[in-house]
């Protein structure tokens, strides 16, 4: 009788646990585990400086809205880390997490990102703590990269002067890159779907002299970043192209469009989506640059 006596406060602590479950768990994350400075890696070489209004830099690493949650999903990724753990503290986080680390949705946060530490796979997890955890593959390895500088040093120092001005500069290299790159068109008639296919990367117009629209896009991105050009890349449903920030206004700057062969093969090329304004973007009707401005705020 005394033992089952005994019993009586366990069998009483493990109902109240059961009945309190969700409280216990929300008091021990918030008084145990969100008290956790939550730190990120040391910055990669190509974490940008750039000061966006979609997304912006945060040291918060909870989570109380959605843009709180853009915000980190930008930090981490800009911040050129592999893998990394924040906290959610609202009801729709887990819903929003699945939607912003969607391929489809993620790449809108990724076009701000310097193209060396965009990922090329993401793995999320979530857990009932409202932990979430985050791992990428890079599109770029180091082996890759350290090709695709070189072959970037020897044509800025070909193609560009001192004396020129930023303007100038973007110019000479939309026309380098036009003028010894032709779209593949041979990718595009095979149906292949290569995400790893050099095309889709700068070391194709760079180094195969083949690319797609992300090829091109990539490429200069790379030469903007290097000469400390703000700029990002615009996502359509189909298309991506260029955003620039030079002489105190923001301009689109598409070298896929530029880049035409006419009916009989020769090739052509054109300066029609060189730095132009949205309005004047929007006057061609091609169809491809239909792109979402709450996230492209800039490019309204």
């Amino acid at each position: 009788m005394k033992g089952w006596l005994a019993l009586i406060p366990l069998l009483v602590l493990l109902c109240l646990t059961a009945i309190y479950q969700k409280d216990i768990s929300n008091f021990l994350v918030e008084k145990i585990v969100y008290s956790k400075k939550i730190y990120l890696e040391k910055p990669s070489n190509y974490t940008l400086d750039y000061e966006f209004m979609y997304a912006k830099k945060t040291d918060d690493f909870i989570a109380n809205d959605k843009q709180e949650l853009i915000n980190i999903l930008y930090t981490f990724l800009n911040n050129g880390s592999t893998n990394f753990y924040f906290y959610c503290d609202y009801n729709e986080c887990a819903n929003d997490v699945s939607i912003l680390t969607n391929a489809n949705e993620l790449v809108n946060i990724n076009n701000y990102i310097h193209p060396y530490n965009n990922y090329r796979k993401v793995f999320v997890t979530y857990n009932s703590f409202n932990k979430v955890e985050i791992n990428v593959e890079k599109s770029y390895n180091d082996n890759v990269i350290v090709s695709i500088d070189k072959k970037i040093d020897e044509i800025m120092n070909e193609i560009l002067t001192d004396e020129m001005s930023n303007k100038e500069k973007i110019i000479a290299i939309h026309n380098y890159i036009v003028e010894t790159t032709d779209y593949d068109t041979e990718y595009l008639e095979a149906n292949l779907h290569d995400i790893d296919n050099p095309s889709h990367k700068a070391i194709g117009p760079l180094y195969y002299h083949k690319a797609l629209c992300g090829g091109y896009t990539d490429a200069m991105s790379l030469f903007l970043n290097k000469l400390k050009i703000p700029n990002y890349r615009i996502s359509s449903e189909n298309h991506i192209w260029n955003y620039v920030y030079v002489d105190n206004n923001w301009y689109h700057l598409d070298l896929t469009w530029d880049d035409t062969v006419t009916d009989n093969g020769s090739k052509l090329v054109l300066d029609n989506f060189l730095l132009i304004t949205t309005e004047q973007l929007e006057q061609f009707h091609t169809g491809y640059h239909t792109y979402d401005k709450s996230i492209y705020i800039e490019a309204k």
